[in-house]
This record gives structure tokens, C-alpha cells and sequence, in this order.
């Protein structure tokens, strides 16, 4: 009984393990959407895959634009508008655009920080204590980037200081 269970066990572990030939190969698929007919996106053209567009701006302290009166008055912030060509209307309408703000911590550790990106401040000065932010903002549209510093007191009479900011785009 045992040797006949093994055989049957045997044989048909030998069926289930036969393969037949390897079937034709199928078609080659698409490597993505190219996105450059201006139309759907529904082209069914073979793309060359994601595009992406990273780069470094930095902002000197003297080319930060005051805007809405002057120092230290309601409403002021500083504004900076940069022009990337890169940034076209096909990124603007279905791609991404993030911003990060270089900072240094502790002195020595560069980091990233994305933007939006507020920071609060406390002083204390002849007694008295003074609160605020400083918020790091942008708005873009198709060829350009506007970056903003807003102060939540309206103290605009401290100029920003040297700031890089880090662009990525990608589609």
C-alpha cells in the first residue's frame, strides 16, 4: 500500500512539475508619456519618462524688493522674482513645482527646509517682550518664481539676509 501511495504521490508530482516551451514575447510597452503635444495627454506617444529640473538660486540681501510703502510700515514684506524658463505651462498645469530654504543649524548642519516655512521669535528688550515670525513663502506662474519674506510685526526695517533657495521641478 505504502508503494503505491508513493508512486501515485510520484507520478503526480511529475505532472505538476512539467513546463511546456516558452510562449513568442509580447509587444514592447511605452516608456511614459513625453508630454509635449500641448493637447490631453492622450498622444499614446513613446515618452522618454519623468522630466525633472533642479537648481540653486541664492538671493543677496541688497536685491530683496520692499513692497507696499516703506520700512516698517502695515502691509510691507520683501519680494524677490526669479526667472526660470524651465517652469513652462505644460509644469505649470499637471506638473510640480517645491521650493526648500537652505538654513545652517547649530552653526555647521546645512538642512532643507520646504517652503512654506515659518519661524518664531521672541526678545526681550529694557523689560519688555517682542514676538513675531518670519515666514518664507512663494507664488510661481509659467517662466517664473516669486519668492516672499513676510514679518508678522511689519518690521521690514531689518533687510533679509543672504538666502539660498533650492527649485525642483517635475513632470
Amino acid at each position: 500500500m505504502k508503494r503505491i501511495v508513493f508512486l501515485l504521490m510520484t507520478i503526480i508530482w511529475f505532472l505538476a512539475s512539467c513546463e511546456g516551451p516558452a510562449g513568442k514575447d509580447g509587444i514592447d510597452g511605452l516608456d511614459g508619456y513625453n508630454g509635449r503635444d500641448g493637447k490631453d495627454g492622450k498622444d499614446g506617444k513613446d515618452g522618454a519618462g519623468a522630466y525633472w529640473f533642479v537648481a540653486n538660486y541664492t538671493i543677496n540681501s541688497n536685491q530683496w524688493q520692499l513692497v507696499n510703502g516703506e520700512e516698517a510700515q502695515l502691509n510691507s514684506y520683501y519680494r524677490f522674482t526669479i526667472s526660470i524658463p524651465e517652469l513652462n505651462r505644460d509644469i505649470y498645469e499637471k506638473g510640480n513645482v517645491f521650493c526648500y530654504f537652505y538654513q545652517i543649524l547649530n552653526g555647521n548642519r546645512e538642512v532643507q527646509t520646504p517652503l512654506p516655512f515659518t519661524n518664531h521669535y521672541g526678545e526681550v528688550i529694557g523689560g519688555k517682550e517682542y514676538l513675531w515670525t518670519e515666514t518664507y513663502s512663494i507664488d510661481f506662474y509659467p517662466g517664473a518664481i516669486m519668492f516672499y519674506i513676510t514679518y508678522s510685526d511689519f518690521l521690514t526695517n531689518n533687510r533679509p539676509q543672504t538666502i539660498t533657495f533650492r527649485v525642483v521641478l517635475n513632470y
